[in-house]
C-alpha cells in the first residue's frame, strides 16, 4: 500500500512538470517570435544577360632586336604618342636592376622635392587634405590587397608627401636636406653602371601592354565589318598563337576597341547603331564599361550577333580578350530590398511589413523589377496603393512568423 502511495506521488510529481513545462514553451512561443529586418534604401540594379564576348583591339606587336634584358618605361594600359619611348634593353641583369633602383630612387627624389617646396607655401586647405590623405591611405591598402605592388609604391610616395605637408601644417619641422642630398648620391653611384643599350619608342600613338596573349592575329579590327558568327565563335574555341621571343610588348592602337558577342533576339529589342548599352567585363560589376553598339546582326535560331565599340583603357581592360561578362539590358532605381520580405493580403496585393518601434504595418510595394533574391519597388510614395506605400529607410521585416497589420511585437 505504502509502495502504491509512493508511485501515485511520483506519478503526480511528474504530471506536474510536464504541465509547467509545457505551459513555460507555449508561453515562449508567444512571447519569443524572432523578426530579422533590413533597411530600404534607394539603389540601381543592372538588369544583365549572360554573355561569352571576345575582345578586337587593333595590336601592333613590339619586338626587340638581339638579347638583353627589358625593362618597361610605361606601365600596362598607359596611353602614349608617338616616338615615346616605351621599353629599354640592357646587357645583363645586374645594369637592369640599377637602372630600375635608379629611376625608383628618382621618384622618391622628387617627392621629397615636392615637400621641401610646401614647407615654403602657406594657407594650406586642412579639411581638403585630409580627404586626399584619406583616400590615398585607402589606394594603399586596396593595392596592397590586390597585390598590384607598383600601384603600393606610387601611392606610398604620394601618401608620405602629404602626411609631410599635414605636419608642417601643425606646426611639426621636416629636415628634407640630409635626404636629398642622400638620393641625388645613391641616384649617381647607379646611373654610372646602367647604361641602356637600346629604347624602344612607339611607332604610333596608343595604349602600351606589356605582354602578348597569343591571340592578337585571330580576329582584327580588319574583320570588324564583315564578322559573322562562324567566325566569332571560332575566335571564341580558338587556342593562343605562338608568340615571337623577342616580343617585349605591343601598342593598342587609336582609340576605340570592341567587343563582339551573340545573345538573344529577345534581349536585343530596340538595339541600334550608336544606341549606348552598358557591359559587365567578367563576373563582377565592379568592371563595367559604357559602349556603343557598333553593328547588329540578326543570325540563325533566334539569336542576334552585337559588335559594341569602347573607347575606356586601363590595365585591366588591356588584358581581357575572352571574357564571361554581362550585357546590360535594364536599369531599375528603387527601394532594394530581399524578396524573402514579400507578402499578400487577403486580395492578393503585394507589400510588406514593416516595423516602427513594436508596431508592424504593412505596406504596399509598386514592384518594377525582381529577380530570384530581391524585388525593386518604385521609391514613388505619392503611387496611389491599397496600403501606405514602402518609404525610403524603412525597417522591412524578412523573416517572422504570424505577422499582421498593426500587430504588437516584443
Amino acid at each position: 500500500m505504502k509502495s502504491r502511495d509512493r508511485l501515485l506521488k511520483i506519478l503526480a510529481a511528474a504530471a506536474a512538470v510536464i504541465i509547467v513545462v509545457f505551459f513555460a514553451v507555449e508561453l515562449y512561443g508567444l512571447t519569443s517570435h524572432s523578426y530579422s529586418t533590413q533597411i530600404a534604401y534607394e539603389q540601381t540594379v543592372l538588369e544583365a544577360v549572360d554573355a561569352e564576348m571576345y575582345i578586337i583591339r587593333d595590336e601592333t606587336l613590339l619586338t626587340a632586336s638581339g638579347s638583353g634584358v627589358t625593362v618597361q618605361l610605361a606601365e600596362n594600359g598607359e596611353r602614349v604618342s608617338k616616338g615615346s619611348s616605351i621599353v629599354a634593353t640592357f646587357d645583363s641583369e645586374a645594369t637592369a636592376q640599377n637602372y630600375v633602383e635608379a629611376e625608383t630612387l628618382k621618384r622618391k627624389l622628387e617627392v621629397y622635392k615636392a615637400i621641401d617646396k610646401q614647407l615654403k607655401l602657406d594657407n594650406i586647405d586642412m579639411n581638403k587634405l585630409s580627404g586626399e590623405i584619406n583616400n590615398e591611405f585607402m589606394n594603399i591598402v586596396e593595392a596592397a590587397y590586390g597585390n598590384d605592388y607598383s600601384s603600393l609604391e606610387k601611392s606610398k610616395l604620394i601618401f608620405s608627401e602629404k602626411m609631410s605637408r599635414r605636419q608642417v601644417s601643425l606646426g611639426q619641422a621636416v629636415n628634407c636636406s640630409d635626404k636629398i642630398a642622400s638620393l641625388t648620391s645613391q641616384i649617381a653611384s647607379l646611373e654610372g653602371s646602367a647604361q641602356v643599350s637600346s629604347i624602344i619608342a612607339a611607332e604610333a600613338s596608343g595604349y602600351f601592354v606589356g605582354e602578348a596573349d597569343g591571340y592578337e592575329a585571330v580576329l582584327t579590327v580588319d574583320n570588324i565589318d564583315n564578322l559573322t558568327s562562324k567566325m566569332l565563335s571560332d575566335a571564341l574555341a580558338a587556342k593562343k598563337g605562338n608568340v615571337p621571343e623577342n616580343t617585349v610588348g605591343k601598342i593598342i592602337n587609336g582609340y576605340n576597341w570592341y567587343v563582339a558577342t551573340v545573345i538573344d533576339t529577345g534581349k536585343a529589342v530596340g538595339y541600334e547603331k550608336d544606341k549606348s548599352v552598358k557591359l559587365i567585363l567578367g563576373d563582377s560589376e565592379s568592371l563595367t564599361v559604357s559602349s556603343k553598339i557598333y553593328s547588329v546582326q540578326a543570325i540563325e535560331g533566334n539569336k542576334t550577333l552585337v559588335v559594341f565599340r569602347c573607347n575606356l583603357m586601363n590595365d585591366e581592360l588591356a588584358a581581357l580578350r575572352k571574357v564571361n561578362g554581362k550585357v546590360v539590358i535594364n536599369e531599375h532605381t528603387g527601394l532594394k530590398i530581399g524578396k524573402d520580405a514579400l507578402r499578400f493580403d487577403e486580395q492578393g496585393n503585394p507589400g510588406v511589413y514593416v516595423r516602427r518601434a513594436n508596431i508592424v504595418n504593412f505596406r504596399s510595394v509598386n514592384i518594377i523589377y525582381s529577380d530570384d533574391k530581391i524585388i525593386v519597388a518604385a521609391a514613388d510614395e505619392n503611387l496611389k496603393m491599397p496600403y501606405p506605400h514602402l518609404k525610403l529607410y524603412d525597417e522591412v521585416i524578412i523573416s517572422g512568423k504570424d505577422l499582421s497589420d498593426g500587430m504588437v511585437i516584443g
